[in-house]
């Protein structure tokens, strides 16, 4: 999943909960440039309350992303080493999001998301000061209610416990769009040629 993308997220609906495409990069409904979600990709979970772009897609409206891992990149002198982290034995997960209604100019109505993200554990923060939120069960239906208060929701968060993430090195050919494939996780040891791949962007 990169920026700009499509992939299936996680609302509240009547009865339940419903799945569907929306793009990655939050555009608020008062946003005139499209270009603005793709700066919008995250929302800090400390700050999440109070910044005019995030604010009320917090209040009122909550999803949940699953995935089953994301990538960090490592700045090396030879270029930036992509790394796949997860958790153990790849099972899925929920990463906590707002999202947001877009009205385009032609007239179409744009779903649009951002992840919320915490500090990183210390296992991963040579690599990244920040991780996604993440969502155990028993709290999704809470994370995504409507109706549920700010101290509920802040509670939420506050108790979402780190998460046991490992991580490993993949092929550089992650850094090029479009590239997505089962390939694309797998791991890659120093010294093999995937590693070495250097790609003009």
């Amino acid at each position: 999943m990169a920026p700009t993308e499509e992939p299936p997220v996680v609302v509240a609906a009547r009865g339940g909960r419903r799945a569907g495409p929306m793009r990655w990069g939050l555009l608020p409904h008062w946003a005139r440039d499209p270009r603005a979600g793709t700066r919008m990709i995250n929302a800090r979970a400390e700050t999440v309350t109070t910044r005019s772009a995030f604010s009320e897609s917090f209040r009122a409206r909550r999803c949940l992303v699953p995935a089953s891992g994301f990538y960090e990149w490592e700045s090396l002198p030879s270029g930036k080493q992509p790394w796949w982290i997860h958790r153990p034995g790849g099972s899925l997960f929920a990463m906590a999001g707002i999202w947001s209604v877009w009205p385009a100019p032609d007239g179409a109505r744009i779903a649009t998301f951002a992840i919320l993200t915490r500090s990183a554990p210390s296992s991963i923060r040579w690599l990244h000061d920040r991780v996604p939120v993440i969502l155990e069960e028993t709290v999704w239906d809470d994370w995504l209610a409507r109706g549920t208060t700010t101290p509920v929701l802040n509670a939420v968060l506050e108790g979402a416990e780190q998460p046991d993430l490992q991580l490993h090195p993949v092929s550089r050919a992650v850094n090029r769009a479009g590239w997505d494939e089962p390939a694309c996780i797998e791991r890659v040891e120093p010294g093999e040629p995937g590693l070495g791949i250097q790609l003009e962007l």
